[in-house]
């Protein structure tokens, strides 16, 4: 009577581990995009809170406040309009607070960057410089500066209207237009003679 063998192969051995490291990544990836959506979402509220707090400082002072009023650290410069200005969940620090160039605004604008880059919020590279993707402001506040998409650059000829200068490969380059010439035909001053051509029996060209 014959032993059958009930052990594994080692090409089994390595699909199956193959397998579970494949579930491994899907499971942190998933983690992953869940823990930017929970930071997100706390960074949405956080700012949406700051927002209230300010609007009702106008309404009491008919002035938005500075900066040094909107940071988290010690956070009670808005108060008692809110307990304590939040932080960023993730990093601590205070959110961007922008604000007319004035010591009494008349209007602000608060950013952040969120790291889900999918979510429905998520307005591009806005604010200065580009560094952020997120904000929300006073009714009467002007429209955030902003920068076209890392993977879509402008037209370069439209581009050159306004001033930005295209980049291809990390080579920022100027555009140049190109120009066709145009090659007029010269007068003929005389007849050139033509010269026959001739073949004889030995395949020999003649001219």
């Amino acid at each position: 009577m014959k032993k059958i063998n009930s052990g594994i192969t080692l090409t089994e051995l390595l699909i199956v581990v193959a397998i579970i490291a494949f579930l491994a990544i899907v499971a942190f990836w998933a983690y992953r995009t869940q823990i930017f959506k929970g930071f997100d979402s706390r960074r949405k509220t956080d700012i949406y809170q700051i927002k209230v707090a300010v609007e009702e400082y106008e309404k009491d002072h008919d002035c938005y406040p500075l900066p040094q009023a909107v940071i988290c650290d010690p956070g009670t410069g808005l108060q008692p309009y809110i307990p304590k200005v939040p932080c960023d969940p993730r990093t601590g620090a205070s959110y961007y607070y922008d604000h007319e160039d004035s010591s009494c605004p008349k209007w602000f604008r608060i950013y952040t960057t969120l790291e889900n880059l999918t979510d429905s919020d998520y307005m591009g590279s806005i604010g200065p410089n580009g560094g952020y993707n997120y904000y929300s402001g006073s009714p009467n506040a002007p429209a955030p500066p902003t920068l076209p998409p890392r993977d879509q650059e402008p037209d370069p000829f439209t581009a050159a209207e306004v001033g930005f200068v295209p980049r291809f490969c990390g080579i920022r380059t100027v555009p140049v237009l190109s120009v066709t010439p145009t090659i007029k035909a010269l007068p003929v001053m005389g007849s050139v003679p033509s010269r026959r051509m001739s073949v004889n029996p030995g395949n020999e060209i003649f001219f």
